[in-house]
Formats: structure tokens, C-alpha cells, sequence
């Protein structure tokens, strides 16, 4: 009997032992997003990270075997977070030099316009008074001024690179009253944003989306330099990213969970 509970502990010893090649392998991965209105891609609800790029992300994960925690929190310190290693990746971000020094991105992202490992691409352009007569010619220079964007966003750098002027706050509704209180300006926003937001009665009628875009960017899930992940199994997801949103059928069931909002969802804290 005695020889029988051996040779069952050591059973139970070698198959613990193979697990870290199976699903154990893969250890939950701690991702984190802005807490601020981003929508459709991503955005707070009922204290969940929601959004097309979570559905995306989650789902490539799901697929690969990989266990996901998604957290919200202000911009900045999820940039902090990654850089200190205390998160895996970021959903999401997109390139720059200085954020390159502690992220990873995929391979084509440093040059490419639109990335082939990008979550997706997501174009920029501007809200003014309703009554403004201005019109984007497809200079940032003769952009109104100041220019209104978010906080901590990289398109901030790139209209402080065509010499604007800025002025920046946390998230895109406190920027439309900033437009609204002083009748200066723009703001610079997604899409997205501009159609729903101007769908409350705070703006509504009172400002306008001009139609021409001024600049579109990739946005990817990055890693963080201090994490865990190594370089095959970033690939690897990066990879089923690109599976997933070529995946037609996916594609428009994520996509139709948000076509029919009629409001924004309130951010809670995290």
C-alpha cells in the first residue's frame, strides 16, 4: 500500500511538472487602458474596460490560450505602469520614439503610415463653432489656434510639432466646453467622438466635424519592455491580431455593438 501512495505522489509530482508547457505556461496578462471616453475604442462601463480595440485584443488573446485582466486608468500612469513593468501591454497606443524606449511595437511601426500588426487605424480631425466659416487645406500650420486635444496623446506632439499653440486637458468633453466658453480655436478629436459627443444637448447645434481628416495613425497593442512576454510570443499575438481584424464576421458583430449608442457611457473610476 505504502509502495502504491509513492508511486501516485510521483504521478501527481511529473504531471505538475509538465503543466508550464500547457495552459499554465501562459500567466494571466495585466493590461491596462485610459480611463478616459475614447469611444468606440475604448472606454469605461459598469467599471469595465470596454471598446472595439478591448473586443479585438481579448479576442486574439482568448484564442491564443491567454488569460486577460483589463484596467483603466489615467493615461499617464499606464504609460508609468508599463514603463515600470508593473503591467504586460497597453491597449493601445500608438508610436512614438520617446514611448519606444520602454515599449515594444510591432516591427513596421516606427515607419509604416498604416501598420499591418495595427489594432486599427484611427484618423483625426476637427470640431469648430458651428458658425465658422474655416476650412482644413491640408496644412496643420493654419490650423486655428489654440488647438484643443487630449492630455498625455500623441497627436498633442504632433501639432506641437507644426508650431501650435495647445491647449490641453483630460479628455475630449472638458476640450468641446473649453471651445464652447471661449469661441477660439478647435478641437481635435476622432470621429467618433465628435458625432456622439455632439449628440448631448450641451453641443448639439452649437459646433461642427469638418469632413477632411488631418492625420491618421495606427494603434497597437504594445508590451511593455519590462515585462514578460519574450519576442515569439509577442509576434505571436501581434500575429492574431491581424487574424482577427481581417476576420470579416467578427469584425462586424464588434462593430455593431456600437453603432447604435445614443449616448456616451459614463467612465467610473477605476
Amino acid at each position: 500500500m505504502f509502495q502504491a501512495r509513492q508511486h501516485a505522489v510521483l504521478w501527481v509530482c511529473c504531471l505538475l511538472t509538465l503543466l508550464p508547457l500547457g495552459v499554465s505556461a501562459r500567466p494571466n496578462l495585466q493590461l491596462c487602458s485610459d480611463i478616459n471616453l475614447w469611444f468606440p475604442f475604448t472606454f469605461v462601463e459598469d467599471r469595465q474596460v470596454r471598446g472595439l480595440h478591448v473586443d479585438i485584443v481579448s479576442t486574439a488573446l482568448d484564442q491564443l490560450g491567454w488569460q486577460a485582466q483589463f484596467t483603466p486608468m489615467p493615461w499617464k500612469r499606464c504609460l508609468q505602469e508599463a514603463e515600470q513593468g508593473r503591467i504586460d501591454a497597453i491597449v493601445t497606443a500608438s508610436y512614438q520614439a520617446q514611448r519606444a524606449r520602454y515599449l515594444f511595437f510591432p516591427a513596421d511601426a516606427a515607419h509604416a503610415t498604416r501598420s499591418h500588426w495595427r489594432v486599427t487605424q484611427v484618423e483625426y480631425v476637427l470640431v469648430t463653432l458651428r458658425d465658422s466659416s474655416y476650412q482644413f487645406n491640408g496644412d496643420l500650420r493654419d490650423i486655428p489656434q489654440p488647438a484643443r486635444a487630449p492630455y498625455g496623446y500623441s497627436i498633442a506632439d504632433d501639432l506641437a510639432a507644426a508650431g501650435l499653440r495647445l491647449d490641453l486637458a483630460p479628455g475630449d468633453e472638458n476640450n468641446f466646453r473649453k471651445l464652447l466658453r471661449d469661441r477660439s480655436g478647435v478641437v481635435v478629436t476622432i470621429p467618433e467622438m465628435a458625432d456622439l459627443l455632439m449628440q448631448q444637448q450641451e453641443f448639439a447645434r452649437k459646433l461642427k466635424r469638418l469632413p477632411q481628416p488631418i492625420k491618421s495613425k495606427s494603434y497597437f497593442l504594445s508590451f511593455s519592455r519590462a515585462g514578460r512576454l519574450d519576442a515569439e510570443q509577442r509576434q505571436a499575438i501581434w500575429d492574431q491580431i491581424v487574424a482577427v481584424r481581417e476576420d470579416r464576421v467578427l469584425m462586424s458583430r464588434f462593430s455593431q455593438a456600437y453603432s447604435s449608442r445614443q449616448r456616451p457611457p459614463v467612465a467610473a473610476p477605476p
